[in-house]
């Protein structure tokens, strides 16, 4: 028996397994078997609040998750799948509504891996699949990672390599609007596909959209203030600032941090000798399939402290994904 069929033999049990794909490693599960999305839920330790993105290996599987499968919908996947683009739509009844933590939405994706999409295809349904992390750390890019994270709950994890993208994906929210005549389309969560991208196939197109600036992100996973965590705290500082006037500041500050924020746990050092400079590449693509690797090795240090320097180019438009998981991964942001 090959991974593949092993892997089918599991999630057809009910059980859940550890699925690579093009932007991190999922924790998979049927999406019509209930005690299998229960125990995603269980493993990753994750609230109910916090939906689930659904992969699809077919563009039919994926009209067969919505009610609506608009024409913007059929051109932004045919522009962007497989990758790393989540299209979030109104939800038909074959979706489970534990998957969509009781909304009226879900989201879908096709992942641009080759075994993620055998896997479905063998199993013959979609899966339901979050990244493959206890809720709040830091999402896996390799399969050891993920072995690492569930070494107790014993899960099964496919090796497909290191992630190509290394960012959970864009987020994106996608309604045709009939009193206005055309499509409201809302960034939930930034990923590797950027707004630029995204307008550019509307318009191609020719269909009419406009943005939402401020919408509410609750139909997308990854939006607690404090996520993608190392087990020690990340310290974002400006690139000019000294670490012994660091270190003076630290000692106050990390004594004022409560023991958990919004339900993830956090490790206060009890000293501050060791610091680990988490350095990136300047190219926001190689950056992004290096941090999380790096998160963890900074993690499993023998540091106490993680530092990032806010380097200018953070700012620009093409770091917004990346600065979005740095913000999120940070126990404090110093000036």
């Amino acid at each position: 028996m090959d991974i593949i069929e092993k892997a089918t033999e599991i999630l057809d049990q009910g059980f859940v397994v550890g699925m690579p794909t093009e932007t991190v490693y999922g924790l998979a599960a049927r999406i019509d078997r209930p005690a299998g999305i229960e125990s995603i839920f269980k493993v990753k330790e994750r609230p109910f609040f916090d939906p689930l993105i659904v992969h699809v290996a077919s563009l039919d599987q994926a009209r067969a998750l919505t009610t609506d499968w608009s024409s913007g919908a059929q051109a932004l996947a045919q522009a962007f799948w497989p990758g790393p683009l989540t299209l979030v739509l109104p939800k038909s009844s074959f979706v489970n509504s534990m998957i969509t933590s009781g909304l009226e939405t879900v989201g879908i994706r096709m992942p641009n891996h080759p075994l993620a999409l055998e896997l479905i295809r063998a199993v013959g349904v979609p899966l339901a699949a979050p990244s493959a992390n206890k809720f709040g750390r830091t999402s896996p890019t390799r399969a050891d990672h993920v072995q690492e994270e569930f070494k107790n709950e014993n899960v099964l994890v496919i090796d497909g390599g290191p992630c190509q993208v290394g960012l959970e994906s864009t987020v994106l929210s996608l309604h045709f609007s009939q009193s206005e005549r055309k499509y409201q389309l809302a960034i939930l969560r930034e990923g590797a596909i950027s707004r630029a991208q995204i307008e550019k196939i509307m318009l191609e197109q020719n269909l009419p959209f406009q943005f939402q600036e401020n919408p509410s992100k609750r139909e997308s996973p990854g939006q607690m203030k404090h996520h993608y965590m190392p087990k020690i705290p990340l310290i974002i500082i400006q690139p000019d600032r000294d670490l012994s006037k660091v270190k003076e500041e630290l000692k106050q500050k990390i004594s004022e941090l409560p023991d958990q924020i919004e339900g993830v746990t956090l490790i206060r050092p009890t000293q501050l000798d060791v610091f680990y400079e988490l350095t990136l590449p300047r190219d926001p693509v190689l950056a992004a399939r290096e941090l999380y690797q790096r998160l963890r090795e900074g993690g499993q240090s023998q540091a106490d402290v993680i530092y990032f320097r806010l380097m200018p180019e953070v700012h620009t438009p093409e770091w917004a994904a990346l600065r979005d998981r740095l913000f999120k991964a940070a126990s404090l942001v110093l000036g």
